[in-house]
């Protein structure tokens, strides 16, 4: 085990510093987390296939990222209550989704696409936290 004392207190420049590397399935799992944070975002469960599938507020949602360099796409897939203002609750996930992953990864977010896959009738959603 080797002790580094600091000589001058100062930071090296960002280049000298090293690289971090982060698989795609990391930053995946981070924006689906990010969008599942939201109260109104529910995820799909079941079926074989894609046949079957229905809306589980308790499933996060699915996320797909293309990372080139620092920047990184991000494809979402999420289930919301209807009726529910899609405009506005798609804005709030990109908002939340670009700042969990600029926050937690330094990559910046260059766009967010969200596919709603089923509206379903509102019910009682229980509180979701991380576990």
């Amino acid at each position: 085990m080797a002790t580094i004392t600091p000589t001058s207190g100062v930071m090296p420049a960002p280049h000298r510093r090293g690289t971090l590397t982060m698989s795609e399935k990391v930053v995946q799992k981070l924006a689906a987390q990010g969008a599942s944070e939201l109260p109104f975002v529910g995820g799909l469960r079941g079926g074989v296939l894609g046949v079957g599938r229905h809306a589980d507020a308790e499933q996060r949602p699915q996320a797909s990222v293309e990372i080139s360099g620092t920047t990184v796409a991000v494809f979402l897939d999420v289930a919301f209550d209807f009726p529910t203002d899609l405009a506005a609750r798609s804005a709030d996930i990109r908002r939340h989704v670009t700042a969990t992953l600029e926050r937690a990864t330094g990559l910046q977010v260059r766009r967010i696409d969200i596919t709603v896959k089923p509206l379903t009738p509102t019910t009682d959603r229980r509180d979701r936290s991380l576990r």
